[in-house]
């Protein structure tokens, strides 16, 4: 039996302005704690939650994304500090209307995005039941998909 199964992971990477926004949030954690310490004791409490706040909003920015295609059939998987999996996408290459690579304009449909948000990755766009679905793909991924679409 020739069965099709691949799986491949893609980290992602914050863009600009959420590593501007931790820097800044570090500096201002930063600031506030040296105050509290030399100056005024009143903005330790300050301080404490905005170090909190950092803490759990840079831990959430810490994911990757799992596909696997198996017969046909991709499905997409969050993969949070490697330790949490939550399903977030399931479709079959029946459904897929149209694959071509490259980022796809929306033309005002709904979009979903599945990539690293690294510069120069390379993107395809799949058209699936209205949506336009944004992968990093493998190379054997891009391979199964050569034989069923031209691209």
């Amino acid at each position: 039996m020739n069965d099709v199964a691949f799986e491949w992971f893609i980290p992602y990477v914050p863009d600009m302005k959420k590593r501007l926004m931790k820097a800044v949030m570090i500096s201002a954690a930063l600031v506030l704690f040296f105050d509290a310490v030399f100056f005024a004791a009143a903005l330790l409490w300050p301080a404490l939650v905005l170090a909190i706040v950092d803490f759990f909003l840079f831990r959430s920015w810490k994911f990757e994304y799992e596909f696997e295609y198996v017969n046909g059939d991709l499905d997409v998987a969050k993969v949070i500090r490697k330790i949490k999996r939550k399903e977030i996408y399931h479709t079959s290459r029946v459904e897929f209307e149209e694959f071509s690579m490259g980022r796809r304009e929306a033309g005002g449909r709904q979009t979903r995005d599945f990539t690293s948000g690294r510069p120069n990755a390379p993107v395809c766009s799949v058209l699936v039941r209205g949506q336009i679905v944004y992968i990093e793909p493998s190379d054997e991924f891009l391979e199964e998909m050569r034989k069923y679409y031209r691209f």
